[in-house]
C-alpha cells in the first residue's frame, strides 16, 4: 500500500501511456492503405473560440473535423505536434480544402491557465491560419476532462508540478461526426504530414 501510494500517479502515467501506444502501434501496422478502423459517434460540445464565439461541433458538420487536445504550458508534445499540424494545413490550402471541407479544432484542457489571451500567445507562435483552425475552451476543466474521456482519450494531472500526463492522439470525426480514425502526433518519430493527410483526403471523399 505504502508503495502505490508513493507511485501510484507513475504507474498510472505508464500504464495509460502503455495501452494508447500499443492500440495506435496496432493501428498503424495493418498496411499501408488508408485504414479508417472507427466507428464512434463524436461527443457534441459547445466551446469558446479566440474570438469570444461559442462553437458547437455541429456548427461544422459537413466538414472533416481534427481534434486535438493539448495545454499551452505543455512542455514537450503539444508544440511539435502543432508544428506539424501547420505542415498538413499548408498541404491541405494547396489542395483547397483547408478551411472549406476541413477544419482543425484544438481544445485546451488547461483553461484556467490557458485564458484566451494565452491562447492567443500559443497560436501567434506558428503559421496558423484562423480560416480554418479554431483553438477552443471552457471555463471547466472538469468538463473538458470528461469531453477527452468522451472521445476515447486519457488524461492525468499531477498536482504537484501541475503538468499533465495525456495522449498524443490526432483524432479524426468525418463529415457526418463520426471518429474514423485515431493517430499519433509528433510523439511518434515516424509521423509525417503526408501520412495524416492521406487520411484527411480519404474522408473528404468519403
Amino acid at each position: 500500500m505504502h508503495v502505490m501510494r508513493k507511485y501510484g500517479f507513475a504507474i498510472a502515467v505508464l500504464l495509460l501511456c502503455a495501452a494508447m501506444g500499443l492500440y495506435l502501434y496496432l493501428s498503424s501496422t495493418k498496411g499501408t492503405k488508408v485504414n479508417l478502423d472507427q466507428s464512434l459517434k463524436a461527443p457534441s460540445f459547445a466551446l469558446t473560440d479566440l474570438d469570444g464565439k461559442q462553437v458547437t461541433l455541429d456548427d461544422t458538420n459537413g466538414k472533416v473535423r481534427v481534434v486535438y487536445f493539448f495545454y499551452a504550458n505543455c512542455p514537450d508534445i503539444c508544440p511539435p505536434t502543432t508544428y506539424l499540424m501547420t505542415q498538413v494545413q499548408n498541404k491541405l490550402k494547396e489542395k483547397g480544402t483547408f478551411g472549406k471541407d476541413v477544419e482543425f479544432m484544438w481544445v485546451t484542457f488547461d483553461p484556467k491557465r490557458d485564458t484566451t489571451e494565452a491562447l492567443k500567445s500559443y497560436a501567434s507562435k506558428f503559421d496558423i491560419d484562423a480560416g480554418g483552425w479554431k483553438f477552443l475552451r471552457e471555463d471547466s476543466a472538469e468538463d473538458t476532462e470528461k469531453l477527452m474521456k468522451d472521445f476515447g482519450l486519457g488524461l492525468l494531472k499531477d498536482e504537484k508540478t501541475n503538468l499533465f500526463t495525456h495522449t498524443d492522439t490526432i483524432t479524426f470525426v468525418d463529415r457526418e461526426g463520426v471518429v474514423r480514425k485515431y493517430m499519433t502526433g509528433s510523439i511518434d518519430e515516424s509521423q509525417n504530414a503526408d501520412k495524416i493527410v492521406d487520411v484527411i483526403d480519404a474522408l473528404v471523399k468519403a
